[in-house]
């Protein structure tokens, strides 16, 4: 009968014990001894390990590798997410990529293979698979409170446990603006049934703000991610960024891993100088790119602590999504408004960068931040400030529009509006006579009339003024320059600045030194051009035996 691979592998191990314990091994008698075969005795006696403890020949990943790879998915787990079956090869690959140390900078670096997940699955059978179902619109609507309430719960023993304060409590978002497409306006008219129109552009391009808010009501620099391959200097050179605002660029101009980690980096930067405890708590939804090794790896070394919503609950849980980005986009929409008015037929990214800094002071006010982290139930803790707004949306029945009432008509005015009345009444007020009973009431009404005609025009002047003053800073910014500061990857609107002064720097040098190659040339031009007019003169005074002295000044004035 023939002998299964482990009943051989355990006389192996009693001939490789009887051997050790012999003064003079004999392996070829211990293996017929044990009836075992000599040269796998023999590699056994070696050192060699069996195959089923020996590491596999064809498995890229560690046994420490993939440990790494087991915490990833269980801070995914803990942190309120569940990791998909791509973010399991992404993380391998990323851990593959991180140890390339080929010389060659033209090999790619390995990856796993596409059956690699299922097999690493195969081996640590503590994770289970499920499949996530989608919500339809009514359904996401209909959560159940429970499953608030239990976020809730473990959102304030996080807090009690890490000792979270609101000075290191954060929330992160991304919203995208269409560049040059508002929102429609609410507009004063005398004729209820005009159909007022604005003029917006077809603009397909998106720019995504990355936008972070404190627990106390203060906000961080923003990261502003703009379709494109290069950082143009008129960004930063035309506009009025803040220097602390990190500006990126990506094709479509959505973020990525990469440019996720880059504002995770610049968030840990700014917070770090206003935080209070040792820990800092970052609210933020599962989005892939919130979720990848090196994210996650990044804030368990900076003692941050991400902290993932439920899903489909951002506008009920989040800050950001329940309060701040509507005034947000509301101002955005003003600055298109008025920009078109004030004569822009291109509201590009230069416009938008130009005004995103009065959009963003308007929008983040502190009162702003702190009525957002109120509604949400996160500071100070109050479940029952969103589970009684689900409640109420469960239970919100269709109602009619209500019908408002027609507009009244102002009554006629008697009193002079126009130039042409006034002049009339300033006619009538000369040939009239001052005793009369009427002359009191006209003068009053010329007096209110003059008075509304020096008000319009003075308001006209201000509104001409300002159109002025927007369409000349508009020209200033229309002067385009395709020069680029940097291509790809991220950079700050201080350091672009300094990139583009040190560039003009030198491009001044050079215009001076070619300036000056200049002059010496024409000097050098104009002298060549004396000589030629005047050797002939010298030479026709030398035929007339005129002799002249060089330094003679008698010669010099007769010549």
């Amino acid at each position: 009968m023939a002998n299964t691979y482990s009943e051989i592998e355990a006389r192996i191990a009693l001939a490789c014990q009887t051997l050790q314990a012999s003064d003079k091994p004999n392996v070829a008698a211990a293996a017929r001894e044990f009836e075992v075969p000599e040269t796998r005795l023999r590699a056994r006696r070696k050192g060699r390990q069996t195959k089923t403890t020996r590491p596999p020949a064809n498995q890229k990943l560690t046994k420490e590798e993939e440990t790494a790879v087991c915490l990833y998915l269980k801070r995914l787990d803990k942190i309120g997410t569940s990791a998909r079956l791509q973010m399991v090869t992404k993380c391998a690959n990323s851990i593959l990529r991180q140890n390339y140390t080929s010389g060659d900078s033209a090999s790619a670096p390995p990856t796993v293979s596409s059956s690699w997940t299922n097999r690493f699955l195969d081996r640590h059978p503590e994770f289970y698979i499920r499949k996530q179902k989608t919500l339809e619109e009514e359904r996401k609507r209909a959560h159940d409170p429970k499953t608030i309430l239990d976020w809730f719960q473990r959102f304030r023993l996080l807090c009690e446990e890490k000792g979270i304060v609101k000075e290191d409590l954060y929330n992160f978002d991304e919203t995208g603006f269409r560049i040059g497409v508002g929102r429609d306006q609410w507009i004063l008219t005398l004729d209820p049934e005009r159909q007022s129109y604005l003029p917006s552009t077809t603009n397909q391009e998106l720019i995504t703000c990355c936008e972070v808010i404190s627990g106390n009501g203060h906000v961080l620099p923003p990261m502003v991610i703009l379709p494109g391959v290069l950082h143009l200097e008129d960004w930063t050179t035309k506009t009025e960024l803040e220097d602390d605002v990190l500006l990126a660029v990506s094709e479509s101009g959505y973020s990525n891993d990469l440019l996720c980690l880059e504002w995770l980096k610049h968030f840990e930067r700014f917070s770090a100088l206003r935080q209070v405890g040792v820990y800092r708590l970052l609210l933020l939804d599962g989005y892939g790119s919130h979720c990848t090794r090196d994210f996650i790896s990044f804030c368990h070394h900076k003692n941050i602590i991400p902290f993932c919503l439920p899903p489909h609950t951002t506008h009920l849980i989040q800050p950001l999504d329940v309060v701040v980005f509507q005034p947000l986009k509301h101002y955005h929409s003003e600055a298109i408004d008025y920009a078109t008015r004030t004569g822009c037929s291109d509201f590009n990214k230069i416009e938008f960068l130009s005004a995103l800094r009065s959009i963003r002071l308007q929008a983040f006010k502190e009162s702003t931040i702190l009525s957002a982290f109120r509604k949400t139930g996160l500071i100070p803790w109050n479940p029952d400030a969103v589970l009684s707004r689900l409640l109420e949306n469960q239970t919100l029945h269709h109602r009619s529009p209500i019908t408002p009432p027609p507009p009244t008509i102002p009554p006629a005015l008697s009193t002079p509006y126009t130039i042409r009345s006034l002049k009339r009444q300033a006619e009538y007020l000369e040939n009239s006579d001052p005793g009369s009973p009427t002359f009191k009431t006209n003068m009053q009404r010329f007096i209110r009339g003059s008075i509304v005609q020096a008000q319009t025009g003075t308001m006209a002047q201000e509104e001409l003024a300002s159109t002025r003053a927007a369409e000349l800073a508009r020209a200033n910014r229309q002067s385009r320059s395709r020069r680029a500061v940097q291509k790809g990857g991220v950079i700050y609107a201080h350091q672009a600045r300094a990139i583009v002064s040190k560039k003009q720097e030198l491009d001044t040098r050079k215009k001076v030194e070619k300036a000056e190659r200049e002059l010496e040339q024409l000097k050098k031009q104009t002298l060549r051009k004396r000589k030629k007019i005047w050797k002939p003169i010298f030479q026709e005074l030398k035929k007339s035996k005129l002799k002249l002295k060089p330094h003679s000044p008698k010669n010099v004035r007769r010549c």
